[in-house]
């Protein structure tokens, strides 16, 4: 995109006329290019003793530096740039970028940068196997599964050329004990499955996936605690059922989301296509494709409009917020990485929107966020202190 039209977009946001659908554009772009945008970064020095940087500096070395050109099989992208209530960050090394949009309430001392991040390091995600627990009790790590298969009291597991587990019944095995086979993802790892009724399940970090060990033969019943997207087979007589903490959804054969951590204050259903019941005991709701489940339990259900891009960025590799408070990004933070718990000492009214990339160390990330916000982080044994 030529200079004169950045410059034209910029003036754009500053006089809040840029459209969400313009947002989500420029969001992807910065993920395509920024190693371009942390050069023009990267060469501006704190301003102060405060360390803040000089937002307009770093505007005008994009202006030098980079030309960006939208591809012709897509829109002009517009960006949300940077202002005077927005700063942009891509951390040397890390290949993240955040820009947080401060809460004008905030005065001046407020919004001081506090960056010094305890050098011991809760690590990057844990690589450890997944493992499978059967309903009677055996367990099986992933390691253990390969293309030719294993079979243990009726169930058989293999892996398929595309690196998915595939989970198969013995047709002869009776299941009296109405059990669940349980599917588990450490954090720091996900995994695939290819389900009996030929339906697929791509797993989270940090999830427990159950299915019924009458599945596909009397029943499709499963249960999620973490986050899963779901390709389902289509099969009227038999609906597929997932229960989770706040609402139960009921879909007959369609492709969704479902997030639902136990840390996390509701479960969200996101539908891709298809249709989607969703169900509480205080509400009942159909979903249509592009929306989206809010519920708790107890509560009723909220239908909003869904992002798919921050929905599904998970399987791209990313964390990405759109105007996410502190508690928001970290309660997906703490599913990734091996973190006992979030300590918050301070409560700020600060707002993120941007991209992290998963495969980055916790002390890159949170060494990132400190440096535009007015916060401060402090790892120790294995919990993050959240602190003014």
């Amino acid at each position: 995109m030529h200079k004169n039209r950045f410059e034209e977009l910029n003036q754009k946001f500053l006089n809040n006329i840029i459209s969400e659908e313009e947002l989500q554009e420029y969001l992807q772009l910065l993920e395509e290019h920024e190693d371009l945008f942390y050069q023009s970064l990267d060469s501006v020095q704190p301003i102060d003793n405060h360390h803040e940087f000089d937002q307009q500096q770093v505007y005008k070395n994009l202006l030098n530096q980079v030309e960006l050109q939208s591809s012709p099989k897509t829109k002009r992208l517009n960006y949300k740039w940077i202002s005077i209530a927005a700063t942009l960050l891509i951390a040397s090394g890390i290949g993240f970028y955040l820009y947080s949009l401060k809460d004008k309430s905030l005065t001046d001392k407020d919004i001081n940068v506090l960056a010094n991040v305890e050098s011991k390091e809760v690590s990057n995600p844990l690589h450890e196997n997944a493992a499978i627990l059967l309903a009677d009790g055996t367990e099986v790590a992933l390691e253990d599964v390969s293309e030719k298969g294993m079979e243990h009291d009726g169930v058989e597991l293999s892996k398929t050329a595309d690196d998915m587990i595939k989970v198969s019944f013995s047709k002869s095995l009776a299941h009296a004990n109405k059990a669940f086979h349980e599917f588990r993802t450490a954090k720091g790892t996900s995994y695939n499955l290819q389900l009996p009724d030929g339906s697929k399940v791509f797993l989270n970090s940090g999830s427990v996936f159950k299915i019924s060990a009458e599945f596909n033969e009397e029943n499709r019943n499963s249960e999620l605690s973490g986050e899963a997207f779901f390709e389902v087979a289509h099969n009227p007589e038999k609906p597929f059922l997932v229960k989770t903490k706040d609402y139960q959804v009921k879909v007959l054969g369609t492709q969704f989301n479902v997030k639902s951590y136990p840390t996390a204050k509701q479960s969200k259903t996101s539908l891709l296509k298809g249709s989607v019941q969703v169900n509480s005991s205080k509400a009942a709701l159909m979903l249509k494709p592009s929306e989206q489940a809010n519920g708790q339990a107890g509560n009723g259900i909220k239908k909003v409009k869904a992002n798919f891009r921050e929905v599904l960025a998970w399987r791209d590799g990313y964390f990405r917020f759109q105007n996410a408070s502190v508690r928001e990004i970290m309660n997906d933070i703490i599913n990734w990485y091996d973190i006992k718990e979030v300590v918050y000492e301070f409560n700020s009214e600060e707002h993120f929107t941007g991209s992290i990339v998963r495969s980055r160390s916790l002390h890159d990330v949170l060494h990132g966020m400190e440096k535009i916000s007015n916060l401060k982080f402090e790892i120790k044994e294995g919990r993050v202190f959240v602190r003014k």
